[in-house]
């Protein structure tokens, strides 16, 4: 239709009023058109009596659709107007060509109509009131002897033309209306159905959404109860240990050592695990590129689970397939932790027979494939399909029997693909199961001396640290005595004083000599971060440029960089390695 087109304005959203609004636009348009054609045909018929007529209601009628085109007239305004109009023009009409016995009068059907239309049932009563009135008041006319002067028959000579095509473009009129608000009707069912589909697919989506976050809720649950398990098992022991140790009873002193050593990094490998998962989900996550030797990593990973496998009376074999690279590029650590969590899980699930760690270089991809074989308790095929989604283990009779976390094979196998590589599981109930990682091998071909730490080398720090005076800034006490006994184990003739928050540290620097700070970031008073912008700003160059070293529970990158930025030299994170603060001192102290 040519009428199709028509927008309505965008502030109507309620499907009704649309259809109301192409209702009438489209009765305006053909309106129009009728009345162009009514006064041509009285043009060429030479019907003057109505000529002036059909011509000002034809500029009244443009008027009223010019006003609610434009958005000047209200809709329900403009519509009573057009039925207005269209029944003063029906009634001059009939008036003027014999009045009660004028064709024209068949035009009064369409008042009604058009209120029906385009307002609602009350006004379209009203309105056919009026429809009702024209032809009772044109009898009266006649018994009354009131008459146009000059009326014209439509009946009589050329004027039968003129009423039959009069007569045919009502009925076409009546027609195009009828249909084209079936159209419009058509057009705003299929509407309501499109967006009812919308709706429907929103629902939908809704509903996924809605299922995820009840599978996150339950995992979130899982995963506090595996937590809270998971956790107090070490910190039991550590709690227990403890204990013992204070009862000063030595005779298994080595042994409680050996438990407690266990059980801390047992915790810390935990709350590492949660940090790495955050890490890899929201982007954050990190990875170093250094040069290291392989061998020396796959000795310390079979090193560290043969005690393991030890102690539950299993096989536990190391298989060098052929000869590997000795130099590679990459992060040592996170292969190891690769490595260690699917040997671990091996061993754990492992109550007899043997676990086997194959490793083989395959030239022509430059790919070394790590395979760990065991004769464990074997997955089906649905518990493997899941078997790297976070929080899952094959069955909640798993954790109860074996413990974990549920979020080891999900960090490996982020880390594998972190790594351009590849992770596959083959596993079958009660005969076992074979995991295969391939991971690039990016070989480093010439490399220094300098570039490996060695005993020579840890002598030459040591004495390069003793006599140095640090002083450290800690609020708690625990955490003063733990660093150092650790600092003074391995470098006895450090100097160590202490500070336990940011004021007294800005008094000490200033009373005495100090070669490094090492700072705790959240203190009382002064926090580390706002005690290092003072020492920083300080106007005597000696205590400005003073060796600051982080030590903070904060771990995440961003968190460091802003340590950095502030003026920090390095951070070491908590709970402190040993070896790794050390080594940080002597670069920072080596620099000068």
């Amino acid at each position: 239709m040519i009428f199709s087109h028509y927008v309505p304005p965008a502030d109507i959203t309620d499907e009704d009023q649309k259809i109301r609004f192409r209702h009438f636009n489209t009765c305006s348009q053909l309106t129009i058109i009728t009345m162009v054609v009514i006064v041509v045909g009285n043009i060429l018929f030479d019907f003057h009596q109505v000529l002036i007529i059909s011509i000002i209601f034809l500029f009244i009628f443009s008027a009223i659709f010019y006003g609610f085109y434009k958005c000047i007239i209200s809709l329900n305004l403009s519509v009573n107007f057009f039925i207005g109009a269209g029944a003063a023009f029906v009634g001059l009409g009939a008036f003027v060509s014999g009045g009660f016995s004028s064709p024209v009068l068949f035009w009064s059907l369409l008042i009604p109509l058009h209120a029906f239309w385009l307002l609602n049932k009350k006004s379209a009563l009203g309105w056919f009131i009026v429809a009702s009135i024209l032809p009772i008041l044109f009898i009266i006319f006649d018994f009354a002897g009131f008459r146009y002067e000059e009326p014209y028959n439509y009946f009589e000579g050329n004027n039968r033309y003129y009423a039959l095509v009069t007569i045919l473009f009502l009925i076409l009129y009546t027609f195009t209306i009828g249909n084209t608000f079936e159209n419009n009707k058509i057009r705003s069912l299929k509407e309501v159905n499109e967006a009812n589909e919308e709706l429907r697919v929103t629902l939908s989506q809704l509903e996924i959404t809605k299922n995820k976050l009840e599978t996150a809720e339950k995992h979130k649950d899982l995963f506090i109860a595996q937590m809270s398990h998971e956790m107090r098992t070490p910190m039991n022991a550590i709690v227990g240990v403890s204990e013992l140790l204070k009862s000063n009873i030595n005779d298994d002193k080595d042994e409680l050592v050996e438990i407690l050593d266990r059980s801390s990094k047992h915790l810390l490998y935990i709350i590492e695990d949660i940090l790495d998962i955050t890490k890899i989900q929201t982007g954050k996550f990190h990875y170093h590129a250094i040069i290291f030797d392989l061998k020396p990593v796959l000795k310390t990973v079979y090193d560290s689970n043969k005690r393991m496998a030890e102690s539950k009376k299993i096989s536990f074999y190391l298989q060098i397939m052929n000869e590997l690279p000795e130099k590679l590029v990459g992060d040592p650590y996170r292969l190891s932790q690769i490595l260690n969590n699917l040997i671990g899980n091996a061993i754990k699930f492992t109550e007899k027979g043997e676990v086997r760690f194959t490793i083989a270089y395959e030239e022509e991809s430059k790919t070394i494939i790590y395979t760990i074989n065991d004769t464990g308790i074997g997955m089906s095929d649905e518990e493997v399909s899941k078997v790297f989604d976070i929080f899952s283990q094959a069955n909640s009779e798993i954790h109860l029997k074996f413990g974990g976390t549920g979020m080891g094979l999900s960090i490996t196998r982020q880390l594998v693909e972190l790594f351009k590589g590849r992770i596959h599981v083959k596993s079958k109930i009660g005969k076992g199961t074979m995991v295969t990682v391939a991971l690039p091998a990016k070989i480093q071909e010439q490399y220094t001396f300098e570039e490996v730490i060695d005993e020579v080398i840890l002598v030459k720090i040591k004495d390069k640290l003793s006599g140095l005076k640090i002083l450290i800034a800690e609020d708690n006490e625990t955490n003063k005595l733990i660093v150092k006994k650790l600092l003074h184990s391995e470098v006895p003739l450090l100097k160590i004083d202490f500070a336990s928050n940011g004021d007294e540290v800005l008094s000490m620097v200033l009373e005495s000599n100090y070669d490094i700070i090492l700072m705790d970031i959240q203190m009382p008073n002064k926090s580390g971060l706002e005690t290092t912008k003072i020492i920083r700003a300080h106007t005597d160059k000696k205590i400005s440029s003073l060796k600051i070293i982080a030590l903070t529970a904060f771990a995440r990158k961003s968190e460091a960089a802003n340590f950095l930025a502030i003026g920090m030299n390095d951070y070491a994170s908590k709970p402190i390695i040993k070896l790794e603060l050390i080594q940080k001192i002597y670069n920072l102290v080596s620099n000068d």
